[in-house]
Formats: structure tokens, C-alpha cells, sequence
């Protein structure tokens, strides 16, 4: 499965048509901070789940959003996440990746 990670903001990614692939950066709710999906890339591919993972043992530390994909049709889709606190206006952070989607 296909890993993008944060080092890729701003980058173009093939994935083949049928192939999921997975979203992670770092996240730390405990602080406020949390990312919100902006731009899902729908209907060339699909979200099918979303979920955080903690940390270690340490105590407040941030840990990790992960989000799986499926590539449903050929094309290209933009994925766009921001990293903010829900009260304030805007992001600190916003993440931003094309998909191009392949056929077999």
C-alpha cells in the first residue's frame, strides 16, 4: 500500500486504478490541534476510513491521523487536509497532494 506522508505536500502521486493508499500525518489533539478533510478528491477516489493514532505511553504527546483511500476511476483528484483548532479562523498548517489515478 501506498504511504504519503507529510514530506510530500504540495507533490503529484500516481496510484494505480483499484489500489488503496494511505494519508498520514501528525497530529496532537490534545494541544486543539487537529486536521479536517477540505478537499476529499471524490468521485476519483474514495474515502474508507479515517481514525487517529495515539501515541506511545507518554502523556500528551501527539500521534498520527491516517486516512485510507480507494481509487475509484481514472483521472486525477486533489486531497486537501488543514491542521487547526476548531475556534479559530484559520488553519496553522494545510496539507495538499494530486492523486493521478492509472488504469491497469
Amino acid at each position: 500500500m501506498i504511504e504519503i506522508n507529510k514530506t510530500q505536500n504540495g507533490a503529484e502521486v500516481e496510484v494505480i486504478l483499484g489500489e488503496p493508499f494511505e494519508v498520514r500525518l501528525p497530529e496532537n489533539p490534545t494541544t486543539g490541534f487537529r486536521w479536517k478533510i477540505r478537499a476529499d478528491g471524490a468521485p476519483t477516489v474514495q474515502l474508507e476510513d479515517d481514525f487517529f493514532q495515539p501515541p506511545g505511553a507518554a502523556v500528551g504527546a501527539g500521534g498520527g491521523r491516517r486516512w485510507r483511500f480507494r481509487t475509484a476511476q481514472a483521472g486525477s483528484a486533489i486531497l486537501e487536509m488543514d491542521y487547526g483548532r476548531s475556534w479559530e479562523q484559520r488553519p496553522a498548517e494545510t496539507f495538499r497532494v494530486t492523486i493521478v489515478v492509472k488504469p491497469r
